[in-house]
């Protein structure tokens, strides 16, 4: 990731990351998928699956990745503004920042090469109450009114794939 980060056009490096069970939770973040925000590429793959053209194996530019293991340059990351905690305090709050890097044409680089375990969501809980539900639809909406014309098309998702999953099956009708 410091390899990557060094780089004066790169602002933000993500990390693959598997669920404790070796299959993969995170392998960078795909925009707008299934009429959503964010997924995770590739999410429960097999840690030894090399995914759509090697991508899971590959050192890519991607619009984003998740902040659970994400490397910025301080100086950066402080000129951003950070990350957006009153609109954002719990769900896609590292999308943004990743989308306001590229919107000052910062690139957000993914690497498989810093490999991590990750227990998704252990300390945080799930989304099971009223109020985190509400909190999360909040997120959503926030996120569409100010990113709405970049979660409808991922410039780095080719758009012949399925709109369904992150799997990166081709389109069928």
């Amino acid at each position: 990731m410091v390899e990557h980060i060094q780089r004066e056009d790169v602002g933000a490096v993500g990390a693959k990351l598997l669920y404790p069970n070796n299959t993969i939770q995170h392998a960078g973040l795909i925009l707008g998928l299934c009429g959503g925000v964010a997924v995770h590429a590739h999410r429960n793959f097999s840690s030894l699956d090399h995914g759509y053209f090697c991508r899971i194996d590959s050192i890519q530019d991607l619009s984003a990745v998740t902040g659970a293991c994400l490397l910025t340059k301080r100086e950066l990351f402080k000129s951003m503004g950070g990350f957006n905690e009153r609109d954002l305090p719990i769900a896609y709050n590292d999308v943004d920042y990743c989308l306001r890097l590229r919107k000052k044409n910062f690139l957000v680089v993914y690497t498989p090469y810093a490999l991590l375990i990750h227990h998704e969501s252990a300390t945080r809980g799930f989304e099971d109450t009223p109020e985190k539900i509400e909190r999360f639809r909040n997120e959503v909406s926030y996120m569409r009114r100010t990113w709405g014309s970049y979660l409808e098309r991922d410039m780095y998702y080719n758009q012949n794939l399925t709109q369904c999953n992150s799997n990166f099956e081709f389109f069928t009708n």
